[in-house]
């Protein structure tokens, strides 16, 4: 397979192992994307968001109790789109960290709606 026909790569920030094994197998089976990397603490998640080549993450906010911000920081730093996997209500997520956002638990349709939603251009006003 040529790179150009690759499946398109993501990144979960979920600090729930099977949550983030479900999100995982999820994304790859049902949504083809390659799950580049998957990371359960705020450190691992702000390096994974540094380092690895990946086109849309899926961020729960709180990463064994402390909030996911600096590594949204990071991905909104590299402009990669991203989708809040969350149990927080939206009206809480601080306006600039505001995205598309799928409430737990969540379908894979609702996971795909957002992700295409995350992934649109964005047009400056």
């Amino acid at each position: 397979m040529n790179n150009a026909a690759a499946a398109p790569r993501a990144i979960v920030l979920e600090d729930h192992a099977g949550l983030a094994s479900a999100l995982s197998d999820l994304l790859a089976e049902r949504l083809g994307y390659d799950v580049a990397a998957c990371a359960g603490c705020i450190e691992d998640a702000i390096r994974v968001a540094h380092v690895e080549r990946f086109d849309v993450a899926v961020v729960d906010l709180d990463l064994q109790g402390v909030m996911a911000y600096p590594a949204l920081d990071e991905l909104k730093r590299r402009g990669i789109p991203y989708v809040l996997a969350t149990g927080a209500v939206p009206v809480d997520i601080p306006t600039r960290y505001r995205a598309p956002t799928v409430c737990k638990p969540y379908s894979a349709h609702q996971l795909e709606r957002a992700i295409r939603e995350a992934s649109q251009p964005r047009h400056a006003c």
